[in-house]
C-alpha cells in the first residue's frame, strides 16, 4: 500500500542541478547597499555556512507546487517521496519522507506547505504503533530555498532528534512558504505556523495509516516554541478530529510576544557596551521583514536605513540563517532602529503581536511546559515569564522551567530530561496538577559544564 502511494505522489527530478537559495552578490552591489569590507567578510563566510547546510543542489520538482493543489482542501496530501538513507545524516535506522500538503496562512488563504515525517526504526508498544510528535523547528531562514526538509540532518541540531533517539515519530512542517514560493514566509506568524503543523499530521495520517498513536503532543523551540504554544490554542484542536487526540505541548525558549522582546531590547541591552552578544540584536533584520510581509502598510520608518538596507541584501541573495543573520554584525543600535520611543510608539509591531502571539486571551487545550534558560540571549527569560503569567491568569494549565546559565541552542538538551518525562506522562495517560507551576533546576557542576554562547554563532564569522 505504501509504495503505491509513493509511486502515485512522488516526483523524479531531471532538472540540472542548481540552488534556490544562498547566492552570492557583486563586491560593488554590496557597497552600494551599505555593506563594508568588513560586512562583506562575515556575509561570505555566513554564506558558505549556509551552502553547507542547503548545498546547491535544491529540487525544485517536489517543491513545486503541487498539479491537484488547486481542487484540495486542508489536510490534503499532495506528494510523498521518501529520502535516500544514505544521502541523510540522521539517527541511524530512521526512515525520513518529504510530504508536500494542503495548509492555511494567517489570513485564512489555502497554501500549499512542505515538511518531512521521520519513523524510528521500532516501536516499543506492543501494538507496534508510534507515539507521534508534530515538531516545529526554530528559525532557519525566510526564504523559499530555506526549508528544513532540503537539508541533509533535516535541520536536527539536538532538537526532534532527542525525540526520534526516544521512540517518537517526527512529523515536521517547513512551515508555509519554506520550500515552496506559492506564498512568502510569514516569519512568526504564529497562527499560520499552528496551521501547518495540525493539517500536517492530517495529512500525516494519510500516508501512514494505523502507524501512529491517535494521541500525539507537539514540540517546538524558539519560532517553533511559538508555532506549538498558538498551536495549543488553536480552534482546530478544540474542534478537529482528523489530526488526532490532542495531549500536550512543550516550548522550549519560545517566541512569544516579539514586539515586547524587541521593545526590551531596545530598553535594555541597546544601552549596555556588549549589546552586540545578544543574539535578539540580530533577529532585528528578520522581524523587519515579517512585520511588513504580515502587516505590507506597515510604517517602516521605525528601522534604520542600514538595517533596511541589510535586509535588502538578504532578499536579493536569498540567505537562510547565518547569511543572513551575519548582514547585522557590526551595526550599532543606532543602524538598527531609528530610537527606542519610535519602537515604543510602533502601533504595527503592536497590532501585529495582538494577531500572532500566544498567551493574549485564548484557552489552551490540555497542559503545557515551558522551558526557558536564564541566560538566553535571543529569548530574553522575562519576556517568557511574563507570557506564562499572563496564559496562567487566563486559566491555562503551564508549567514554567527555569534552567540557570543556560543560552538558548543549549537549552533543548539541558532540559530534555524534564520535557521527555512531561511527554513521556501525557502519553502514559497521567493526570497533570491542573494548576501553574513554576521550578528552577540547577546543573551538576557549571563550573565545569559545557556551554552553548549563541552570539558566538554570528561574532565568530
Amino acid at each position: 500500500m505504501l509504495l503505491n502511494i509513493v509511486l502515485a505522489l512522488s516526483t523524479v527530478s531531471l532538472s540540472v542541478a542548481k540552488p534556490a537559495a544562498n547566492f552570492n552578490a557583486s563586491t560593488s552591489t554590496l557597497t552600494s547597499l551599505g555593506c563594508d569590507a568588513a560586512c562583506q567578510r562575515a556575509f561570505s563566510e555566513g554564506r558558505k555556512q549556509d551552502i553547507e547546510m542547503f548545498g546547491t543542489d535544491f529540487d525544485f520538482d517536489f517543491y513545486a507546487t503541487a498539479r491537484n493543489f488547486s481542487s484540495s482542501k486542508p489536510g490534503d496530501l499532495l506528494k510523498f517521496q521518501p529520502l535516500n538513507g544514505s544521502s541523510l545524516n540522521v539517527v541511524y535506522g530512521l526512515a525520513a519522507y518529504q510530504y508536500q500538503y494542503t495548509s492555511v496562512s494567517l489570513n485564512g488563504t489555502v497554501v500549499p506547505a512542505t515538511g518531512f515525517i521521520a519513523i524510528p526504526y521500532t516501536s516499543a508498544r506492543q501494538d507496534g504503533k508510534y507515539p507521534v510528535i508534530a515538531y516545529a523547528h526554530g528559525s532557519i531562514g525566510i526564504f523559499a530555498g530555506c526549508p528544513p526538509s532540503s537539508t541533509s540532518k533535516l535541520y536536527d541540531y539536538d532538537t526532534w532528534s532527542i525525540l526520534a533517539q526516544n521512540g517518537y515519530a517526527i512529523v515536521a512542517p517547513d512551515y508555509a512558504g519554506l520550500g515552496n514560493n506559492y506564498i512568502e514566509h510569514e516569519y512568526s506568524s504564529f497562527p499560520a505556523h499552528a496551521n501547518d503543523l495540525y493539517y500536517g499530521m492530517v495529512a500525516a495520517r494519510k500516508v501512514f495509516k494505523n502507524t501512529f498513536t491517535d494521541n500525539w503532543a507537539s514540540v517546538g523551540h524558539s519560532q517553533g516554541g511559538g508555532a506549538v504554544w498558538k498551536l495549543s490554542e488553536s480552534p482546530l484542536i478544540k474542534s478537529g478530529a482528523a489530526a488526532g487526540n490532542y495531549i500536550g505541548t512543550v516550548a522550549v525558549a519560545p517566541g512569544s510576544k516579539l514586539y515586547d522582546l524587541i521593545l526590551l531590547t531596545a530598553e535594555t541591552i541597546f544601552p549596555q557596551p556588549n549589546y552586540n552578544t545578544y543574539y535578539i540584536t540580530y533577529i532585528f533584520l528578520w522581524l523587519s521583514t515579517a512585520l511588513r510581509r504580515a502587516i505590507p502598510s506597515a510604517d517602516m520608518s521605525v528601522f534604520s536605513q542600514r538595517l533596511l538596507q541589510r535586509a535588502q541584501i538578504a532578499d536579493l541573495t536569498q540567505s537562510c540563517n547565518d547569511g543572513a543573520l551575519a548582514l547585522g554584525l557590526g551595526l550599532s543600535p543606532k543602524e538598527i532602529i531609528t530610537s527606542t520611543a519610535a519602537l515604543r510608539n510602533s502601533t504595527d509591531f503592536s497590532n501585529w503581536q495582538q494577531m500572532n502571539a500566544p498567551a493574549m486571551g485564548s484557552k489552551a487545550e490540555q497542559p503545557l511546559l515551558i522551558v526557558q534558560g536564564l541566560a538566553d540571549t535571543t529569548i530574553l527569560p522575562q519576556i517568557t515569564i511574563n507570557a506564562v503569567n499572563d496564559t496562567c491568569g487566563f486559566g491555562n494549565e503551564a508549567h514554567l522551567n527555569l534552567y540557570p546559565g543556560i543560552d538558548h541552542g543549549d537549552l533543548l538538551t539541558a532540559s530534555s530530561p524534564d520535557w521527555l518525562r512531561f511527554l513521556r506522562e501525557r502519553f502514559e495517560g497521567k493526570s497533570s496538577s491542573g494548576e501553574c507551576k513554576t521550578a528552577v533546576s540547577g546543573p551538576f557542576d557549571a563550573a565545569h559544564m559545557a556551554i552553548l554562547n549563541q552570539s558566538s554563532i554570528i561574532l565568530d564569522l
